[in-house]
């Protein structure tokens, strides 16, 4: 466990928030929860073209990496074949950076007729994400801090 996941699991569990006490495992639970159903086809929840499914699949895996523990294995796993293919593609190491932007395009540049493959690349791009640091971290940062307000 990091120091993020620490300060964030006990900034969570702390405040009372509008919705009642929270940690990062329960909103990475309601995260994948939403993308679950939307991909599955909710009359509530569209997840209906691939920005809206690689969005929630970064999110997800975003969150589920703060948080730790057995999903953050998951959707570490989920970003080994995206990292590994790009490593193997080149003539060396692409680098973290080039490796995100590359799973992105992977995402949203083809036609997808099956939106559970943008929502997976999504996943791996939220890990990468994570990994490759720089203006990729910004993401996560500001996602920790909105999932530090709403607890």
């Amino acid at each position: 466990m990091t120091i993020h996941q620490i300060a964030a699991d006990v900034t969570l569990a702390a405040g009372t928030g509008f919705a009642g006490p929270m940690t990062l495992s329960g909103l990475t639970l309601v995260t994948g929860a939403v993308l679950l159903f939307g991909l599955r086809g909710s009359d509530t929840i569209k997840i209906d073209n691939k920005k809206k499914a690689t969005g929630w699949g970064i999110g997800f895996s975003t969150l589920a990496v703060a948080a730790g523990g057995t999903l953050a294995d998951a959707v570490r796993g989920v970003a080994e074949v995206p990292v590994t293919f790009s490593n193997a593609m080149a003539d060396g190491n692409p680098g973290l950076g080039c490796t995100a932007i590359f799973v992105t395009l992977c995402a949203l540049g083809p036609r997808w007729k099956n939106l559970w493959w943008p929502a997976l690349i999504g996943i791996s791009a939220g890990v990468i994400y994570t990994q490759a640091g720089g203006i990729w971290a910004v993401g996560q940062t500001i996602g920790l801090a909105v999932a530090q307000k709403l607890g």
